[in-house]
């Protein structure tokens, strides 16, 4: 086994260094989890989940099953068994630990910002995240939080992953024995097994009903898929266009099915036959989405979302690893599409800025209800107002249009300079976050629900929505330097000599004495054998030794 699982990590690189893709999803799912977990955020609307079955969850997890490899796979090849078990035993120590840390600063904080009224004057913040029994029932929510018998949604992220690491042991055990058929078929097996509902993880002490809601036996095909890959026994998928057509496929047609916006009739009149047959498939088919357990679809989906993101990194991700200066920039939209975009960013912008417009520009606003209320209808005998449900179609074609005009906009230089410089620099900054994922990923919990009180106290508006998110980002990217620097433990290099004061000149050397001048040899006296003395005689570099 040994041989083989070295060869796997020799590989294309692997365990020569960090594998730039790697670092740089596990980067965008630590952005996308903040966003995610900060309450009532607007920019939650805009993350993959939205959009698709899958989410940053499955790239989190993948991606950890690809590292796990790298990290742990080597030992097991190279100190054997037990070993490997050692080291995949302290991974675990360490993430019960941060598990429960992460569950006492939250709780810490939400009964600060509670008992110093920091918040909302008439919101509980410990009851919004779902820890009020840890304040009422102190003993049995401890117990439980230890013994990972109360996993609290909000918490329950890093029980799954932690259970799932100690399955690693397992099966290296099982590739020794059976090669990587027996690793697979185990994985299926408990996959399986969680999509028939035969495991039973509870949840909470006073309701053992309630299961967990990331099932590590569901979640382990993502993890070990990611460590198959990592460890070689996956080869990397071929570079096809068919297969590509297809992933784009996958995404396609999920889409009505994920996005609130279609399968709840906010952008199809909800009384249409398609609208109605979109949501009915939805619920018949929920057991193949459902991100508890992992369902069929929701993996597909994952993995063509997954397929598509390998094509763009490139080979090896050589897009990430080094992106170069483009001697060509991008080009910009031509000119039909630029006076489109000017257009429909006009004819959209009522229905875009309804509130700003509302608050900041009265006589603007009674203008467009003039031009789009009577005006139109004396016009064309209809108004041009738009349903409040059907307004994010104006907004998501405002946005596109803007996109397109900024874009135009930078000129060529502007996007040189992004294609040169602009994205190599935030591929450098998204890489550091993932390379220290773990601790982000602590970081960004707690922050969350502090920017959540924030968004509370100063408004939910699109400036202050900007601000606090910005404002998480920057401190992520802080936390991952700051992890970073600690971990290379600069206190341990060896400190430089100091040097002289300039008050004090260090002191000269004393000059050589000149060398003696040696007698002529006297020819009527025998030579000298030769021997160390004779050596020593012969060798005036060896003057002076003892």
């Amino acid at each position: 086994m040994n041989a083989a699982v070295g060869a796997g990590l020799a590989e294309s690189g692997r365990g020569t260094g960090r594998d730039p893709r790697l670092d740089f999803f596990r980067g965008l799912a630590m952005f996308i989890i903040f966003v995610a977990h900060v309450p009532n955020d607007a920019w939650a609307l805009w993350i993959p989940a939205r959009f698709g079955f899958s989410d940053a969850t499955e790239i989190f997890v993948f991606c950890s099953g690809m590292a796990s490899a790298i990290a742990f796979g080597g030992v097991f090849a190279r100190r054997g068994w037990l070993m490997g078990t050692a080291r995949i035993a302290h991974r675990v120590w360490q993430v019960y630990w941060a598990h429960v840390g992460l569950f006492l600063c939250v709780a810490a904080l939400l009964y600060a910002v509670d008992r110093l009224q920091l918040g909302l004057p008439d919101k509980r913040y410990v009851a919004a995240v779902p820890i009020v029994p840890f304040f009422e029932n102190t003993g049995e929510a401890l117990l439980g939080l230890m013994t990972l018998r109360w996993t609290p949604n909000y918490f329950d992220i890093l029980p799954m992953y932690l259970a799932i690491l100690a399955m690693i042991p397992a099966m290296m055990a099982l590739h020794r024995l059976g090669g990587r058929g027996a690793v697979a078929a185990a994985a299926l097996a408990m996959w399986l097994a969680a999509q028939l509902g035969w495991t039973h993880l509870p949840s909470r002490p006073w309701a053992p009903e309630i299961d967990w809601f990331f099932n590590p036996f569901g979640w382990q095909l993502v993890f070990f898929t990611g460590f198959a890959f990592g460890m070689g026994w996956l080869p990397a998928p071929p570079v096809s266009r068919a297969l590509a057509i297809a992933a784009a496929a996958v995404l396609l047609t999920a889409l009505p099915f994920a996005w609130f916006k279609i399968h709840q009739g906010l952008y199809l009149p909800a009384d249409w036959a398609l609208t109605e047959a979109i949501a009915r498939l939805r619920a018949q088919t929920e057991f193949l989405w459902w991100k508890s357990w992992v369902g069929g679809w929701r993996y597909l989906h994952f993995f063509a979302l997954a397929y598509l993101a390998w094509l763009a990194a490139g080979p090896a991700g050589r897009r990430l690893a080094a992106p170069g200066r483009r001697a060509v920039p991008p080009a910009g939209p031509g000119r039909r599409m630029l006076i489109a975009a000017a257009a429909a960013a006009l004819a959209t912008a009522p229905h875009a800025y309804v509130d700003e417009i509302r608050a900041h520009l009265p006589a603007l606003d009674a203008l467009i209800l003039a031009l789009y209320g009577e005006g139109a209808r004396a016009l064309l005998g209809f108004d041009l107002f738009l349903p409040a449900e059907r307004i994010g179609l104006a907004q998501l074609l405002h946005l596109a249009a803007l996109a397109t005009l900024v874009w135009s906009a930078l000129g060529g230089r502007g996007r040189g300079w992004l294609a040169a410089r602009g994205w190599p620099a935030a591929v450098r900054v998204v890489r550091k976050v993932g390379s220290q994922s773990l601790a982000v990923f602590l970081t960004s919990m707690v922050l969350a629900q502090a920017a959540g009180v924030w968004l509370d106290v100063v408004g939910r508006s699109p400036w202050t929505n900007a601000m606090v998110n910005l404002t998480g980002f920057a401190a992520l990217i802080a936390t991952a330097h700051a992890a970073s620097w600690f971990k290379r433990q600069p206190w341990r290099g060896l400190p430089a000599e100091p040097a002289p004061s300039s008050a004090e000149p260090a002191p000269r050397p004393a000059p050589l004495a000149p060398r003696k001048a040696q007698p002529a040899p006297d020819p009527t006296r025998p030579a000298r054998s030769s021997g160390p003395r004779a050596m020593r005689e012969s060798c005036p570099a060896a003057e002076g030794r003892p």
